[in-house]
């Protein structure tokens, strides 16, 4: 479902007259819709791994519990494309993310998992990141909301997947961050809090350039070399796309300090760079890791992941340069569309086997073969 409606959603900037509010509607579904239904198949998928880690004998939600999942975030998309924001409209919006939370921390609070609150919890932030939208419009705290949950998340798998392809046992894997890490979330955390505070752009922006240099100074320890080694495509994809955090926040927190000075390359491109380039390339990479084909130890993407992994960058990177030229950015929205669907069908073909264990990570010391 996140695939299907990254395909439609940039549809309004390819077909005239779809929306009375283009803009509105792309950024409300590209973070409600499409990012909400990443962000449940990512949680539920890693849920029964927290349970089994903590020797629990809770449960996930089981079969039905899911597909009503699905209804809810399809009465979601119809309730979002209503006008107005009566209350009826904003129940509708709400009830995925909410059923989504309640999904995740019931099971999370019986194993007295409380590390994994904050994640279980996430849902709730995109429901307000998606109200906020949709009463205020605020696209910045948006896209700073969004590159702050990537940053959380994101952050402790990557550096995971990359110790563990590695075979290097860090205190990543037991949940433990380095005070950099911590330290460069909390000043983007901050940064958002004041631009919700009104501090002022010129301290937003510093707020942002400090979180920047601290999102990839913590690259610093993770062991990338030992990692990639050995052509590792799926872990490139991963790090390709967390990229896009410290220059997202380089290119956003730059545009809020010297407006003028980047009239080449507007806030909004800036904005584009966190949302296309590190939210859709992160949400690809990681939805990906589930199709690929496996091998001993080890994921190999295949030509139609790595194809569709590649267009989405690369829209992301004619959305920067075309900036300056608006009736080119359909060229961009595009290719992402293009990307996407590319994506669908690997996404289909594999589904039509069977599930492969573990689901995001490459099984261990055996071949499974015929999974993709």
């Amino acid at each position: 479902m996140a695939a299907v409606w990254a395909v439609l959603v940039p549809l309004v900037w390819l077909i005239p007259d779809l929306s009375d509010d283009p803009v509105g509607w792309h950024r409300q579904e590209l973070i409600l819709g499409f990012a909400g239904a990443a962000m449940g198949g990512y949680l539920l998928t890693a849920l029964p791994h927290w349970l089994k880690q903590a020797g629990a004998g809770a449960k996930g939600p089981g079969r039905r519990a899911v597909q009503a999942l699905v209804l809810a975030w399809i009465a979601g998309r119809i309730a979002a494309a209503q006008p107005g924001d009566g209350a009826l409209v904003l129940l509708g919006i709400a009830a995925y993310p909410v059923a989504l939370a309640l999904s995740l921390l019931i099971p999370v609070l019986s194993a007295r998992l409380w590390r994994r609150l904050p994640i279980a919890l996430a849902p709730v932030g995109l429901l307000a990141v998606g109200v906020g939208l949709r009463l205020g419009g605020d696209g910045l705290a948006a896209a700073l909301a969004m590159a702050l949950i990537v940053a959380v998340v994101g952050g402790r798998i990557v550096p995971a997947f990359l110790a563990s392809r590695a075979a290097q046992a860090t205190p990543l894997q037991r949940g433990a961050l380095p005070a950099m890490a911590r330290l460069a979330d909390a000043v983007l955390a901050l940064a958002l809090v004041g631009h919700l505070a009104g501090v002022g752009d010129s301290v937003t922006g510093g707020l942002l350039l400090a979180a920047a240099a601290g999102q990839a100074a913590r690259m610093g320890r993770w062991p990338l070399a030992a990692g990639l080694a050995g052509g590792q495509g799926d872990l490139l994809m991963l790090v390709l796309a967390w990229v896009w955090l410290p220059v997202g926040l380089t290119l956003t927190g730059a545009g809020l300090i010297l407006p003028d000075a980047l009239a080449g390359l507007p806030l909004p491109t800036g904005l584009h760079a966190l949302t296309m380039g590190l939210m859709g390339g992160m949400i690809l990479a990681v939805m990906a890791r589930a199709y690929m084909r496996r091998a001993p130890g080890a994921l190999r993407v295949g030509a139609g992941l790595a194809l569709a992994f590649a267009l989405v960058m690369i829209s992301t990177l004619l959305r920067l340069i075309l900036s300056a030229t608006p009736v080119a950015l359909s060229v961009p929205a595009a290719l992402w569309c293009l990307g996407w669907a590319v994506f669908t069908l690997c996404a289909l073909r594999s589904m039509a086997g069977p599930t492969p264990h573990p689901v995001l990570s490459a099984a261990r010391g055996y071949s499974i073969s015929g999974l993709h």
